[in-house]
């Protein structure tokens, strides 16, 4: 079954589904997969964009996310794994040929489920990790034995505090961020869990045993700004995929959310994926006489 969170999950961060129609005897869909402390959110405007090309659209929410990141308490990389196998089922009895959509973290998912049931037509990945972008997380795996919570607005990193208010607003825009009464509520609302942030880490580790093996088509979408995914990881990952069929794009002055409408860009990479579908579609095969 799907996952159904005990928690609050605003209406325009849960999953969706999108039916698409039939083209030349050919049902073609993506399933998108987001990333660590993201939503369907991120992918609503591009899966209209696809969908309105014809394309069936299904991107599943992932344990602990979709509020703020204090849900993370108790997910797992785990039911992570498994909220994208039940998507991959759903979608797979709506497609003949299913394509896969990752953004960050979500892209060791969809090479997960690509190596596990096959038959996946090529994968889009946006923004890939290989490795955490802030080598202490690395520790993280001692400190949840002692430190329950990462209060992340408390960094001197200014990275980090760019960070932390571009996650509160992008959850609730109506938000004063720097008025008294919300400081007074910034610990409680952008604290992370930092067994969430293990599992996280422990799901890029998977991916790094997972990239060799992916011998599928792919496209990459790196940007060059992305503080997140920095675009050496798409590189690494690039090298490391085995197949011919591959190819990377690093945007200049481009952050981690490279797919969203408030990024210039997202138009160019919207026209490349939906054009890296079309030319990956099988060819149907005449009708025999």
């Amino acid at each position: 079954m799907p996952f159904q969170p005990d928690y609050d999950v605003h209406a325009d961060r849960r999953p969706y589904t999108l039916a698409g129609r039939s083209e030349d005897g050919r049902r073609v869909g993506a399933l998108v997969l987001h990333g660590f402390m993201g939503s369907p959110l991120s992918s609503r405007p591009l899966a209209h964009y696809l969908n309105d090309r014809g394309l069936f659209v299904h991107c599943p929410l992932l344990p602990g996310h979709g509020s703020y990141p204090g849900a993370l308490r108790g997910a797992s990389r785990r039911s992570w794994l498994a909220e994208a196998e039940e998507g991959f089922r759903l979608a797979r009895e709506q497609c003949d040929d299913l394509f896969l959509i990752g953004h960050s973290m979500g892209n060791v998912l969809a090479a997960h489920v690509a190596l596990k049931f096959g038959g996946v037509r090529g994968v889009a990945m946006l923004a890939p990790v290989i490795d955490v972008p802030d080598p202490r997380l690395r520790y993280v795996k001692y400190a949840r034995f002692f430190m329950p919570w990462y209060y992340p607005h408390k960094s001197k990193r200014e990275s980090m505090q760019h960070l932390v208010r571009e996650r509160v607003l992008d959850f609730d825009p109506t938000i004063d961020f720097d008025s008294p009464e919300f400081q007074a509520q910034l610990p409680h609302v952008s604290r992370v869990p930092i067994s969430g942030m293990h599992e996280m880490v422990s799901t890029i580790e998977q991916g790094r045993k997972l990239w060799p093996r992916l011998d599928v088509p792919v496209r990459i979408h790196a940007g060059e700004d992305d503080t997140a995914a920095p675009p050496d990881n798409a590189r690494q990952i690039y090298a490391l995929l085995p197949g011919k069929d591959k190819e990377l794009t690093v945007y200049p002055r481009v952050g981690h959310e490279l797919m969203r409408p408030f990024e210039p860009i997202h138009a160019t990479v919207w026209e490349s994926i939906a054009t890296f579908i079309e030319t990956h579609v099988t060819t149907p095969q005449p009708a025999k006489m």
